[in-house]
């Protein structure tokens, strides 16, 4: 009673109609349904009871004939003597040997031809021998490999004398790739009645594919099995449920018997029905099993019109549940579809104007307009706070830009001024100006690497100035990448802790090499810079990852680096950095690949030193 309180008006008045019309229009359809679909399987369970009947008279038949031409070595007893004989290693044969080998395939090379389904025939003889005939391919037998320890093998020894007829297998007792065969296997007897070889007939198994293409099967798997594994099988994943769930079962009586199973199939329920017929004479199991959803096909007329019914009871009980409630949910549903938008960041109003409506619906879109209403202004307001606090922290950021450099630079400039009179003054004046003009465009949306890697090598003129023959630099710049666009100064913080931090000592030189590459989608650039330098421990470089970076100067160049690529494209692109005491420092910038048209080529390969 209390779940039947909490449901609407509308929800109340169609489980009411769809109990007093529905369910009784279902129970009758499917009740008919279930009775034509039992009929049915019943009369194809006959059916199929025949038809297995005869298919395994048939194989039967056929393997009959097979098995007639494993005894024929009994009407050439010379075939059983060079059977049995000693075998001797390949390297060791003599003519006598050669003479024997030759005689038995001239005796057994003309049974192949007698049927057709023989690919090969092999004689086992019990003192190690091994000989035989293959009607194709590669003659030569290959005797490092023997079937002795395959289960058919060893029962055709131990019956001595009686039939056996292995699973479908691989025949690899020939200098050739394996083939696929069904073997026909008995122990041959001398004349004292002791046993001298085992024959192995090889079979093509095609011969059970044609037997079943022959009978016209519609919409029906087949599969034969045998105590030694599968034999033959229409669908390989059906068969091995199939053999799974009816294991120990294939002995039981020479009628046929009923079988169902259901299987799961690439990710689908499947139900199949059918017939099972155990043979004394091959000891295999055939197996009829048809789809359960061809087996119903001939019930669809009853399902469809019981199916049309109802849902033609169903359109009609929503229709009329509609007209009758449509005064009272309607703005309900207004409401829902208002509320699901603001949900997802847009801040619409109801459908239905609030001062429509003078009741209770009326006073609830009007209280919920106006909240709509401030809510929007809130988050506006919310949005622009944020949006100005992040511009004043981009704003902070590059204005921490390290002054060291600039400082330097100058004393370097000074000091040369004073020891020197040369014309190199002008050039570095020139570079230092660069670097100013380099600075000031730090307010610019983006810049090409192009134009990054020529402020880099004026600040490098300069570097060397300051640390002569201190350190050199390796560009490796991929020629995808030289008008992709990145934030300007983004990679001389880094190479200047490269330079003032990778040497170990006065008399050391540190080897930089800055990359540029193309993420494999296409999607990302990838910047790094590495150096040969003495390294960092792994608390140095938990430093750089923290987020304050205290008053180290490398820690704040580099996080300067991370903060300005993270506000500008967001906090799944930054760097990272790989380092080891004494084996260097690679620091790799992430950003996204945004591309400009071509400009003037920029000589920036080779080295710098």
């Amino acid at each position: 009673m209390r779940i039947w309180n909490t449901r609407t008006f509308q929800s109340k008045l169609l489980i009411v109609l769809c109990v007093l019309c529905i369910l009784p229009t279902i129970s009758l359809g499917w009740l008919a349904y279930q009775k034509s679909v039992d009929s049915l399987e019943r009369k194809v369970i006959e059916d199929l009871k025949v038809i297995i009947g005869q298919f395994d008279n048939t194989l039967a038949t056929q393997v009959e004939g097979l098995d007639r031409f494993s005894t024929l070595p009994y009407a050439t007893e010379e075939l059983i003597d060079i059977a049995s004989s000693p075998s001797a290693p390949t390297e060791q044969w003599d003519l006598a040997e050669l003479n024997k080998q030759q005689r038995l395939i001239e005796l057994i090379s003309s049974y192949p031809s007698v049927n057709t389904m023989i690919e090969a025939m092999l004689f086992y003889g019990v003192n190690g021998s091994i000989y035989g005939y293959r009607v194709s391919g590669i003659k030569s037998i290959d005797k490092s490999n023997s079937p002795s320890e395959e289960q058919w093998f060893k029962d055709a020894v131990k019956k001595n004398g009686a039939l056996v007829i292995s699973g479908l297998r691989n025949e690899t007792q020939f200098n050739d790739r394996p083939f696929r065969t069904i073997t026909i296997a008995r122990m041959l007897v001398d004349r004292k009645y002791a046993p001298a070889a085992v024959i192995a007939v090889d079979v093509k198994p095609d011969f059970i594919a044609k037997k079943v293409q022959s009978l016209g099967f519609q919409n029906v798997h087949v599969t034969v099995a045998g105590p030694y594994g599968e034999v033959y099988t229409t669908n390989s994943a059906i068969s091995k449920e199939l053999l799974a769930k009816n294991a120990g079962l294939n002995r039981d009586g020479m009628r046929p018997m009923s079988v169902t199973i259901d299987t799961k199939i690439d990710g689908e329920r499947e139900k199949w029905s059918g017939v099972k017929k155990y043979n004394d004479y091959t000891g295999w199991t055939t197996y009829l099993l048809i789809d359960h959803k061809e087996l119903l096909k001939e019930s669809a007329v009853i399902k469809d019109y019981s199916i049309f019914v109802v849902v033609l009871i169903c359109v009609a009980t929503a229709l009329l549940s509609w007209l009758l409630a449509r005064g009272l949910s309607k703005p309900i549903r207004g409401l829902i579809r208002s509320m699901q938008a603001v949900e997802k960041g847009l801040f619409v109003l109801t459908e239905t104007p609030a001062d429509t409506r003078k009741d209770e619906f009326g006073q609830l879109l009007l209280r919920y307009n106006r909240m709509v209403i401030r809510l929007e202004d809130m988050v506006n307001s919310i949005s622009q706070s944020e949006r100005l606090k992040r511009e004043a922290e981009l704003n902070a950021l590059r204005a921490r830009i390290n002054p060291h450099f600039l400082h330097n630079t100058i004393n370097s400039i000074r000091m040369l001024a004073i020891l020197q009179d040369s014309d190199q003054i002008a050039d570095l004046l020139r570079a230092f100006s660069q670097l100013l003009n380099s600075n000031m465009r730090l307010d610019q949306e983006l810049i090409t690497i192009r134009e990054e890697i020529v402020f880099l090598k004026d600040y490098l003129q300069l570097m060397e100035l300051r640390y002569t023959e201190k350190f050199s630099v390796e560009w490796r710049i991929q020629d995808e990448t030289r008008n992709a666009l990145i934030p300007a100064m983004i990679l001389q913080p880094i190479l200047e802790n490269a330079i003032f931090h990778g040497a170990a000592g006065i008399n050391d030189r540190v080897h930089v090499i800055i990359s540029a590459e193309v993420s494999l989608d296409g999607s990302q650039l990838q910047l790094s810079v590495s150096d040969d330098g003495i390294g960092m421990d792994a608390e140095k470089v938990a430093k750089i990852y923290a987020e304050k970076h205290g008053t180290d100067n490398r820690n704040i160049g580099i996080g300067n680096v991370r903060d300005r690529i993270r506000f500008r494209f967001g906090q799944q692109y930054g760097l990272s950095v790989d380092s080891q005491v004494g084996e260097g420092v690679t620091i790799k910038l992430l950003m996204p690949l945004i591309e400009k048209g071509d400009d003037k080529h920029v000589e920036d390969d080779g080295r710098r030193g």
